[in-house]
């Protein structure tokens, strides 16, 4: 790949390379291709863009290759779930098979717009090449191995997808997004449509990726603000590592399952500090640090940056970065008093709570009805063995 391929690349097409050379990824990109594969993609709601996350794909700290947690962003999530009901209706709960698609549908508008399937088991083919000589020459060939994994996919619709990157009206995607994922290949999935309709998925790709620009700037823009001005930063610098930490925090701010213990207490610093992810985070944010320097709001090196969190003109251009419903006034402060400004700072914790809080309690009210009794219980007491246990 040359250097000006690179320099042309979105943020989500970097982070896919950085991705495939360097991470500890627990599931190849062959794997989750053909998981994705396995679903309906062209007919009905038409697949525009997929994405691996969580533990059971990139390794976090000591866990092993789990179950795999995927989303899938369409164009009309009614469609493609009336498809998917016929060609997979197991993957439903009882409440769903008897409701159908209309009910579905209306689940699906319920809380974060979300529509949740954990503990499907599905059965794929991957291409696994033999490596003969164990070097890279003409003997080596390809074959078709199948393998089952767990998984947990997510369908939703890509226009809702857009406006949580973009206005954070739940923070939820916005949220997952701000941390490191796996884009998936969806250039091998069957296609029977015409060039034009290629091209649409082609545009609904670019513009997700444009408002993943959004969501990144917003994210780092929200860290900075949070840590406010005041004696505990009279040295003006803060630790990259830190920065990350506050930005995988942010869609955790007012969940109740980090309240309850039904999510790992660790599991922030495990996003970021496991060895090969701060090299995704890297990937993801540098740019953006970069621009950042450039227009002097801070100074970077590899471990640290610098600035002033005092200064209400940075404040002012910093919020600018932010979704219009956070972009307050009383966040910014007043420049006669430090003070204002860690009240501006806590007020912007707040308001972050208040978007996090309904959405991650009204998903989890609706596994209940998507997936069913025994999938959410089961789900439930996985996650709180991660979080209590690790207490």
């Amino acid at each position: 790949q040359t250097q000006q391929d690179t320099d042309k690349e979105t943020p989500i097409t970097k982070q896919q390379r950085q991705t495939k050379n360097n991470s500890p990824l627990l599931t190849n990109n062959n794997e989750l291709t053909a998981i994705v594969n396995s679903f309906p993609t062209t007919t009905g709601g038409r697949l525009n863009y997929a994405f691996g996350y969580g533990s059971g794909v990139l390794q976090q700290q000591s866990s092993s290759a789990g179950m795999v947690d995927i989303i899938l962003a369409v164009d009309d999530p009614y469609s493609w779930h009336k498809e998917n009901l016929v060609s997979q209706s197991h993957h439903y709960s009882g409440f769903a098979r008897v409701g159908g698609a209309r009910f579905v549908h209306w689940m699906q508008n319920f809380g974060a717009r979300l529509y949740f399937h954990p503990f499907v088991d599905v059965d794929v083919d991957v291409d696994v090449m033999n490596d003969v000589h164990g070097i890279d020459t003409a003997t080596n060939h390809h074959t078709t191995s199948t393998i089952q994994r767990e998984i947990k996919y997510g369908i939703v619709s890509t226009d809702d997808l857009i406006e949580d990157l973009t206005c954070w009206k739940y923070l939820y995607l916005a949220g997952r997004m701000h941390k490191p994922t796996v884009e998936i290949d969806l250039s091998t999935t069957p296609s029977s449509e015409s060039d034009i309709q290629e091209q649409v998925v082609v545009n609904r790709r670019d513009e997700i990726a444009e408002a993943q620009q959004q969501n990144l700037l917003a994210a780092v823009s929200a860290s900075i603000l949070l840590h406010g001005g005041g004696r505990e930063n009279e040295d003006m610098t803060l630790p990259i590592i830190q920065l990350y930490n506050t930005i995988a925090g942010i869609s955790y701010a007012g969940d109740i399952r980090m309240q309850t213990g039904a999510e790992d207490p660790n599991k922030v610093k495990k996003l970021v500090e496991t060895p090969g992810m701060k090299d995704l985070w890297d990937n993801m944010y540098s740019s953006i640090l970069s621009d950042m320097q450039s227009s002097g709001i801070l100074t970077k090196d590899e471990l640290k940056l610098e600035l002033d969190f005092n200064d209400i003109a940075m404040r002012k251009q910093l919020i600018q970065n932010l979704p219009n419903s956070l972009q307050l006034n009383e966040i910014v402060g007043d420049a006669t008093s430090k003070d204002s400004i860690l009240r501006g700072s806590e007020l912007l914790r707040t308001e972050l709570a208040n978007i996090v809080a309904p959405a991650a309690k009204s998903q989890s009210i609706k596994g209940f009805f998507s997936a069913g009794v025994l999938k959410s219980f089961k789900y439930a007491m996985a996650k709180f063995a991660k979080g209590r246990l690790k207490k």
